[in-house]
């Protein structure tokens, strides 16, 4: 049952990488589900509670640092409300038209147009686009580490 237990985790782990950089797909939540399973089939016993509670623990910090990284990023480089709103909504649209990375130049094209919206001058609006899309990509490597981290936590207990 360990190959079982370990192959359903590296598909999830795989998914979870490519939950990336295609934001539809909660990579790091998947990542923890197959831990989880993983963890399941081999006896929590032989797993263990504290590796269970920390990969727990990390997929909800991934979810929180990836909110944060997007609103830090656009803040830090002078982002309103309506830039901020602006990036998520483009990063959506992004992501729609031009899938699976439209997310990154919608974020920046978002916030930019947004903050241009509300009479912010040229300059300072495309700062707050630029913003946005550094936000993405710090939440984008922020979230790589914690799968990795899921990976040296599971690993070791499946093999």
């Amino acid at each position: 049952m360990t190959i079982v237990a370990l192959l359903i985790f590296s598909i999830a782990l795989l998914v979870a990488v490519v939950g990336l950089v295609l934001p539809v797909l909660p990579g790091v939540p998947i990542a923890a589900v197959g831990a989880l399973v993983a963890a399941w089939i081999v006896g929590f016993e032989r797993f263990g509670f504290v590796a269970v509670a920390f990969v727990v623990g990390l997929a909800v910090l991934a979810q929180l640092v990836d909110l944060a990284a997007s609103w830090v990023g656009a803040r830090v480089y002078g982002a309103g409300r309506a830039g901020l709103w602006g990036g998520v909504i483009g990063s959506f649209a992004g992501l729609i038209l031009f899938p699976p990375f439209g997310f990154l130049p919608g974020a920046l094209a978002g916030a930019f147009l947004a903050e241009l919206v509300t009479g912010r001058p040229g300059p300072e609006a495309l700062r707050s686009g630029f913003g946005a899309l550094v936000g993405s990509l710090g939440g984008i490597f922020a979230k790589l580490l914690i799968v990795v981290a899921i990976g040296v936590v599971v690993y070791p207990r499946l093999v």
